[in-house]
């Protein structure tokens, strides 16, 4: 009778301990967490891209490329304000996975590795991806190495949350579409039509390793629907473009010359007499603003003859219609009205090589930039002040157009921000591309396109 009851009592205590056991697994292994992991296995279960932007609050799953331990929480991982309370209540789910890349040897033998954030972002409520692959690097690994084993170098995980905020927390833009190009060709230059509706994009030529250079595309899109509406082919890559006011007609930039194109029947139809153009807009009337090597013109276009000149070697059409050329004197550049002579601002000589410079649409602000940095300058102070963005990694500052009253500015780090005389700093928000290499602002300072290096472009309301 003992022995049973004491054999009882101990399958009693086996089974009280294994429930327990299941009780604390339990919230570990529980759906929505589990349903997350299987989404970051195979983000493309879905074979769909997602609309729209990504929204907080968030769940974030991590995992090491190598590793057979599931997808999970990392506790170095946080972000609050944005995170959701539990994986349930999330609309967004970030997937990130760490690869280890090999950067030397120590004296021992032993290999030094810098970890690297491949990430991944997808809607929680079908499942489809926003955008994946943007990959955040961390340091190299330690200098000075005494013990045995693999030195890693720190994780980015100071720099994965400060995109995050950047990437939802857009109080700066808001996110309108993703017009489609065919060809992932890197967006050397792009421009509104006047009037907003239309967006004409012009694409840098791959070379190729032998052969002649294929013809570079020039996309026209209707922004009410996203489509194209016409693609020309031509045979150089421009960096500077401009649409008229009804999208009718698009003005490039070749080899210093100006093509004018049909957009209706997708072909050139006339060339300018110019020559050495780098800056070009057109004008509410369709009249069309040149500039180049200090010499400025304004052209009508229909007509083929010149309407007015001067000096100037950018040429910028101010928020009220009138025409701005910035002109390089002996100690300073000067904006000033084309028509009328009227000066809006100079500036001190602040612009040689390598520094490329451009006004603002107002004439009262001034931006400088090139791969060793930038600066903004008001008009009448000699002193600017440094022109960055928030940091990802080694960002260089590739493209800027003018607004109003100052401009936007982008990085290599896909992160785009609109500097003005009353913003200390330049207010951000981080986009899914990569280096970011043309800016245009529509004339009503509402629309910002983003074109990269990959072909890819996002148009974006500012705020």
């Amino acid at each position: 009778m003992m022995k049973r009851m004491r054999l009882a009592l101990w399958l009693f205590l086996l089974m009280a301990t294994l429930a327990a056991g299941q009780a604390k697994k339990a919230p570990a292994t529980s759906g929505a967490v589990s349903m997350a992991a299987k989404i970051c296995d195979d983000p493309y279960a879905v074979r769909e891209d997602a609309d729209g932007w990504p929204e907080a609050p968030v769940t974030i799953l991590f995992h090491h490329e190598k590793s057979k331990a599931p997808w999970g929480h990392n506790p170095a991982i946080r972000v609050p304000g944005l995170e959701a309370a539990a994986p349930a209540s999330a609309r967004t789910l970030v997937c990130v996975e760490e690869s280890r890349l090999e950067m030397g040897h120590y004296e021992s033998g032993e290999p030094g590795y810098a970890p690297s954030w491949s990430t991944i972002v997808v809607r929680l409520s079908d499942h489809k991806v926003y955008f994946m692959g943007r990959s955040l690097d961390g340091e190299m690994p330690p200098q000075v190495k005494y013990n045995r084993g693999a030195g890693v170098g720190k994780a980015p995980t100071e720099i994965l949350v400060r995109w995050l905020r950047l990437l939802l927390e857009q109080k700066v833009a808001r996110f309108k579409m993703r017009p489609k190009l065919k060809e992932y060709a890197e967006v050397s230059a792009m421009a509104f039509s006047g009037d907003g509706s239309r967006l004409a994009v012009a694409q840098a030529s791959r070379r190729p390793l032998d052969g002649p250079t294929p013809p570079s595309p020039i996309t026209v899109f209707d922004l009410t629907t996203g489509q194209p509406v016409a693609t020309m082919h031509a045979d150089y890559s421009t960096d500077a473009i401009a649409v008229s006011k009804s999208g009718s007609m698009v003005a490039t930039e070749r080899y210093g010359g100006v093509e004018i194109w049909d957009v209706a029947s997708a072909q050139m139809t006339r060339k300018l007499e110019t020559s050495k153009v780098r800056s070009m807009v057109f004008g509410p009337n369709d009249m069309l603003g040149v500039a180049g090597d200090e010499k400025a013109a304004v052209w009508d276009v229909s007509g083929n003859r010149i309407v007015h000149s001067g000096a100037g070697s950018v040429v910028e059409l101010s928020p009220e219609g009138a025409w701005l050329v910035m002109t390089k004197g002996a100690k300073e550049f000067t904006v000033r009205e084309l028509e009328s002579g009227r000066e809006l601002g100079s500036f001190s000589n602040v612009c040689g090589d390598p520094y490329k410079c451009l006004p603002s649409r107002d004439g009262k602000m001034l931006v400088r930039w090139s791969a060793l940095g930038g600066g903004l300058f008001s008009a009448g102070s000699r002193e600017g002040k440094p022109l960055s963005l928030p940091d990802l990694g080694a960002s260089v500052v590739y493209a800027v157009a003018p607004t109003h009253d100052g401009f936007v500015v982008s990085n290599s780090d896909g992160i785009a921000g609109v500097v003005s005389p009353g913003s200390a700093e330049p207010r951000a928000f981080a986009t899914d591309m990569t280096s970011i290499k043309a800016i245009a602002v529509s004339q009503d300072g509402k629309l910002v396109a983003l074109g990269d290096s990959s072909g890819h472009v996002e148009v974006w309301e500012l705020r």
